[in-house]
């Protein structure tokens, strides 16, 4: 049923995630003494978007594990909307989006911080739009259970006039 409001919430939460694809998601910049970068270092989610970034200096990197993530919770998103009869299925797969989706934030932050690859670079870190995009998915998905528990207690309220 496309014309409920959390059927909408998320269609926007599957578009969110789809297009953390085109844009980067985290950059770490070392500058040398005279200003200038020396190190640029660019976290793409998918390498398909990374073809202007490689002709310069920066050194860029991406993560099929991921993509995979991604594509799981856009599968699972899908799944959900057409399961519109059963309410109960729609808020557990809802549930596990959240979760995916916090393991996905999770990954970036431990990526930034924590990896070996990138610790040594301890200038400027900066998150770009891709990880803004991942929180506006969460939102998403927050709202559209939300509207999923709202008809699910109707239906049972309804229920217990009978």
């Amino acid at each position: 049923m496309i014309q409920r409001i959390q059927t909408i919430f998320l269609i926007l939460f599957i578009a969110s995630l789809i297009s953390t694809f085109f844009f980067p998601v985290w950059q770490k910049i070392e500058m040398s003494e005279n200003e200038s970068p020396e190190i640029m270092v660019t976290g793409y989610i998918s390498s398909s978007s990374v073809e202007e970034i490689a002709k310069g200096s920066g050194i860029v990197y991406d993560y099929f594990y991921i993509s995979g993530i991604i594509i799981l919770c856009c599968g699972l998103s899908l799944y959900s909307i057409f399961s519109y009869k059963n309410r109960l299925t729609q808020i557990k797969i809802g549930t596990l989006n959240s979760l995916l989706t916090s393991i996905l934030i999770f990954f970036f932050l431990y990526q930034v911080f924590y990896d070996e690859t990138y610790i040594n670079i301890n200038d400027k870190i900066s998150f770009l739009i891709s990880f803004y995009l991942i929180f506006l998915a969460i939102f998403f998905n927050f709202l559209s259970n939300r509207f999923i528990r709202k008809d699910e207690l109707l239906v049972r309220e309804s229920e217990r006039i009978r």
